[in-house]
Order: C-alpha cells, then sequence, then structure tokens
C-alpha cells in the first residue's frame, strides 16, 4: 500500500508542476485545458494568432494615445470628438471656449488652466484601459508557458506592431502595460 501511495502521490505532484524552462515542442496546453495543442499546423496556427494579439495590444495602446493627445489639443474639432460630443459646435463663456457637457469632449477653464474630460471620452478610456490590461495579462501568460514558439510569436508580434503604431510617439513611461 505505501509503494501504491508513494507514486500516486508522485503522478499528482507531476500533473500540478508547470514547466519553468524553455523548450521546443509542438505539444503545450495554452492558458486553457482545452486548447491542448498537439500537432504543427497545432502550434502555427496558435503562434500566429499570439504574433497578431501583440500586433493588436501595441494598436490598442496607439489608439489610447491617440485619444489622449486628442483632449489635450481641442479634441471637439476632430472627428473623433465631433463622434463623442454629439456635435461640432462649442460656446463660449466668461472662462474662455468651452465645449457644453452634451455637445464637447472637454471643458476649459481658462482662469485656472484645468480640463474636465467628459464622462463619454472617460468612459470610454476605462474600458480600453480594462480591455488592454486584460491583453497584456493573456499575453504575459502566454509567455509564461515556456514554449519557445508562443513565446517569439507573441514577442515578434508585439515589436512589429510597435515599429508600425509607435514610429511617431516615444513614451519611456511605458515598462510593463
Amino acid at each position: 500500500m505505501s509503494m501504491n501511495m508513494e507514486l500516486e502521490e508522485e503522478m499528482s505532484m507531476d500533473m500540478m508542476m508547470m514547466q519553468m524552462t524553455f523548450y521546443v515542442s509542438r505539444k503545450v496546453t495554452v492558458l486553457f485545458e482545452i486548447w491542448d495543442i498537439k500537432t504543427v499546423p497545432g502550434i502555427i496556427l496558435t503562434s500566429l494568432f499570439w504574433c497578431l494579439a501583440g500586433f493588436l495590444y501595441q494598436g490598442l495602446k496607439y489608439f489610447r494615445g491617440y485619444l489622449h493627445r486628442s483632449c489635450q489639443c481641442g479634441a471637439q474639432n476632430t472627428a473623433l470628438g465631433r463622434f463623442l460630443s454629439g456635435g461640432p459646435s462649442s460656446r463660449t463663456s466668461g472662462y474662455g471656449t468651452m465645449a457644453s457637457e452634451s455637445e464637447g469632449v472637454t471643458e476649459v477653464d481658462t482662469n485656472s488652466g484645468n480640463r474636465t474630460i467628459n464622462w463619454r471620452l472617460h468612459l470610454l478610456q476605462t474600458v480600453l484601459q480594462v480591455v488592454q490590461t486584460s491583453a497584456s495579462y493573456f499575453l504575459m501568460l502566454v509567455v509564461m508557458t515556456y514554449n519557445l514558439w508562443l513565446f517569439l510569436a507573441v514577442i515578434i508580434g508585439d515589436g512589429l506592431g510597435y515599429l508600425l503604431f509607435q514610429r511617431h510617439t516615444f513614451d519611456n513611461s511605458d515598462h510593463c502595460n
């Protein structure tokens, strides 16, 4: 009996252990048990998927930066600002030019220099932040499978996305997200 229990305990420990070194294989489970890759075409398609995901992640980061820059530069004059504001008009008050809450993306108080963001834009930025954070964690978990092919796919996709989307911007505050 003792030998049988030791064997069962050893087998259960092996099943719980996670790969902690890089390996080259076509056999890998990605994120969920149902995403179990065992064939060469499977690892190629999965790698292409995660390469595209890394690429789109950089596109999402660029889009969020574009939204932020649009707000800082008077977004009511951009197509996106007009879409979020519901119209192109703005009104003038004693504080300078400001878009009304129902019409504009931002309000500018020229006396204090403060800028408040419309709730629609803030809601969009919040949703995009949640999507970006979720995507970054999924990409991290794929890299943590330690499968060399998936690692390279994520890194290449992220690098190509950075090359395309971030060519006109430089932000050194973006280390982990």
